[in-house]
C-alpha cells in the first residue's frame, strides 16, 4: 500500500512474510517490523545513505512459520533476532517468574504481532499509531510515531496501561543497536555523567575491562593498569564484548557521533522513567551461540531498571501500576550533523 511520494510518506510491504511498514521525510527512513514487535531495522539518514541500525547475522524470520528445533533456555528472543531496535516489555535481561507467569528473555512484546492505524497522512505531518496486548501478562502498549518534512527528528509517544485488577510492576526499555556503515573507531559516545558497573562476564567473551565501577566514561582496564575511555567507540577486530551498566544519568539522553562521517544518532528519553542505559558492546569478542566471534555493534539502551523482573521488585526499582493505570512516556530519536 502506498500514500504519498513526496514529503512525508508510509508504505507496506511483505518482508519474508512479516507485515513491514516504512516511513520517511527528506532526511529519514525507517522501516518497522509490525509483525514482529514494531523492530526498527532501518534507520536511514538519506542524504548520506547511511543505515545506524545493526543488522544482525541472524535474518529476518516470520515467527510463526519458523520453529526452532528446541526451546532455548533464555526463550526465543534470540532466535528472531534480526538487529535494530526492539521494544522491550515487560521484562529486561534473563528469564524470570513473575506472579506465576514465565517471561523469557526480554519480555514479550518484541516476538508479538502489533497492529497499527495511520492516525496522520500529509506531506507535512505523518503519524502512526502501533499497539499490542501482551498474552502472559495484562498489558496493552501503544505507541506513536511522528515525522514531520524536513525534520531530523523522530518522536515517539508511548502508554502502558494495566489491563488487570491488580496492581502490577514492569521493567520498561529500548534496545537500539547500531553498526557499520555508522559505527566504527572514529564513534564517539556523548553522556554528561554517570555511574558506570561493568556487567558479569559470561565465560565465552573476551574484554579489557575490569569487572568494577566508575565515573563516566573511564574503566579499569582488565588487568588494572590503566583507565579504558568507554566513551569510544572500538575498532570492529578489537575483540571484546561486554555489557555495561550506566546509572545516576545526569540527562536523559546521549548522542553517538562519528567524527569521520561527520554524523551522529543522538536519543532523548524522559530520565524519570528510563532511568538507567544498558551498554553492549561486542567486537568480534563473543563467542559460542549466538554470535560466533563474528559481530560487531554496540547498542546504547534507556531501560526503567536493571535487569530481570523478579530481581528488580526485591531492589525496588521496577515500574508498577495500579489497576486501570496508565503511564506516558515521549522519546525522540535525531540525526546530528556537527
Amino acid at each position: 500500500m502506498l500514500s504519498a511520494n513526496e514529503g512525508c510518506r508510509w508504505m507496506e510491504f511483505l518482508w519474508n512474510g512479516i507485515t513491514t511498514l516504512v516511513m520517511e521525510n527528506d532526511i529519514i527512513r525507517m522501516e518497522i517490523l509490525v509483525d514482529k514487535g514494531t523492530d526498527i531495522v532501518e534507520f536511514l539518514h538519506k542524504p548520506s545513505d547511511t543505515d545506524f541500525m545493526w543488522r544482525s547475522p541472524i535474518p529476518v524470520y516470520k515467527p510463526f512459520s519458523f520453529i526452532t528445533t528446541a526451546q532455548g533456555k533464555l526463550g526465543n528472543f534470540l532466535d528472531y533476532f534480526p538487529g535494530g531496535w526492539q521494544e522491550i516489555f515487560p521484562n529486561g535481561g534473563g528469564p524470570c517468574e513473575y506472579k506465576g507467569a514465565v517471561l523469557g528473555l526480554h519480555g514479550e512484546v518484541a516476538l508479538q504481532p502489533w497492529k497499527y492505524l495511520i492516525t496522520e497522512d500529509t506531506a507535512k505531518h505523518l503519524s502512526v499509531k502501533f499497539y499490542t496486548e501482551t498474552f502472559r501478562t495484562p498489558f496493552l502498549l501503544e505507541k506513536t510515531i511522528s515525522l514531520r518534512k524536513n525534520s531530523p527528528t523522530v518522536i515517539i509517544d508511548e502508554k502502558v496501561t494495566n489491563k488487570s485488577g491488580e496492581d502490577m510492576d514492569f521493567i520498561w526499555g529500548h534496545h537500539p543497536a547500531f553498526g557499520k556503515p555508522f559505527l566504527s573507531q572514529d564513534c564517539i559516545i556523548k553522556i554528561r555523567g554517570a555511574k558506570v558497573s561493568v556487567g558479569q562476564g559470561d565465560g565465552k567473551s573476551f574484554t579489557n575491562l575490569k569487572q568494577t565501577t566508575g565515573i563516566w566514561p573511564f574503566v579499569d582496564s582488565s588487568d588494572g593498569t590503566e583507565k579504558v575511555d568507554i566513551s569510544i567507540c572500538p575498532a570492529e577486530n578489537d575483540r571484546v564484548s561486554e555489557v555495561i551498566f550506566l546509572s545516576d544519568l545526569q540527562e536523559g539522553q546521549y548522542e553517538i557521533f562519528n567524527r569521520k562521517l561527520n554524523l551522529g544518532f543522538k536519543l532523548e528519553f524522559p530520565l524519570a522513567i528510563f532511568r538507567y542505559l544498558w551498554f553492549w558492546r561486542i567486537a568480534k569478542g563473543s563467542f559460542n551461540y549466538p554470535w560466533y566471534g563474528r559481530t560487531y555493534n554496540i547498542a546504547l539502551e534507556p531501560f526503567s531498571s536493571l535487569p530481570g523482573l523478579s530481581e528488580a521488585v526485591k531492589r525496588g526499582d521496577s515500574l508498577s501500576l495500579e489497576p486501570g493505570a496508565s503511564l506516558s512516556a515521549t522519546l525522540k530519536a535525531s540525526v546530528t550533523n556537527g
